[in-house]
């Protein structure tokens, strides 16, 4: 299969206007340089208390000065780059698709911010929510820019999902110069299963690399063979995926496949994968899996 799509023509910065969100900012115009994107950064207020609510407590947030301030902070870091400023009301994940859906975004970028509304910690984060939900593929930064994304570790459970995933991040950064597959074995129980445990895991890992080799005849473009790594171990996912994720400057992720991998990204261990990762994460939805808005 040959990936020719054209890069996205805009990207979406959802920023909480702290300075924890610099780096974000950093990679989106690297980003936005590489594919001559329009680069649009988003600021979401919670809803304004009516005049008559007891919570209405101070004068509502000036909306233009906030455009005015982030585009003073952010215009000189800007040069070259075709940039807008949205900043609006509302629930900070349904605004920012909403906004992302008006401009013609093809990807979300965000870091790890102080704002409440983007606490990874926090069930009920704008990051987690988007990784339910967004159409769109979201990259949560970390890491200070030192150029294109050349060193991938991808996540995988060999399912249509995280192909996706793999080919929605190869599409977007092109051909790395090293790739590393990760897949989590579910350690066979001899007990329950009734053979010898050593065979058994052995068994499995075969037909795990069998699998490997068939997930990735369907990725293009790839880096040649011997810059593949294979790296399939039983175990907890979580650690695993960690360690490779030390090696790599992007990890790709699918949010919704089968197995134990992926289940972490709809459960309570999510939040501390993405929130501990110290390694730009490309979180992927299946198109046919999203729920509603």
């Amino acid at each position: 299969m040959t990936h020719t799509a054209p890069p996205p023509a805009a990207i979406l910065l959802a920023t909480d206007l702290s300075a924890r969100c610099d780096r974000a900012l950093s990679r989106a115009l690297q980003l936005a340089r590489q594919w001559e994107a329009r680069l649009v950064v988003a600021t979401v207020l919670p809803p304004a208390p009516s005049p008559q609510s007891f919570l209405a407590t101070g004068p509502a947030p000036d909306v233009a000065r906030l455009e005015q301030r982030l585009h003073r902070d952010i215009g000189a870091d800007a040069e070259g780059v075709a940039l807008s400023v949205r900043v609006t009301e509302g629930h900070v994940g349904r605004a920012l698709l909403q906004l992302a859906a008006e401009e013609g975004c093809g990807l979300v970028v965000t870091g790890i911010a102080s704002d409440p509304a983007f606490e990874l910690p926090l069930l009920g984060s704008t990051v987690l929510w988007l990784t339910r939900h967004s159409p769109l593929p979201l990259l949560v930064v970390h890491q200070r820019v030192r150029g294109p994304y050349r060193r991938f570790a991808v996540a995988t459970d060999f399912s249509d999902s995280s192909a996706n995933a793999a080919n929605r991040a190869l599409a977007l950064f092109g051909q790395p110069l090293q790739l590393a597959l990760v897949h989590a074995l579910e350690t066979p129980g001899s007990a329950l299963l009734g053979g010898d445990h050593d065979v058994l895991l052995a068994q499995a890992h075969e037909q795990a690399r069998t699998q490997a080799r068939a997930f990735l005849a369907g990725l293009r473009p790839l880096p040649p063979p011997e810059r593949i790594r294979l790296v399939i171990e039983p175990g907890d996912p979580a650690p695993l995926l960690q360690r490779q994720a030390a090696e790599a400057e992007l990890v790709v992720v699918a949010t919704h496949g089968r197995g134990a991998l992926f289940e972490l990204l709809i459960g309570s261990v999510a939040r501390r994968l993405v929130a501990t990762l110290e390694t730009d994460t490309l979180l992927v939805r299946d198109q046919r899996s999203h729920p509603p808005l």
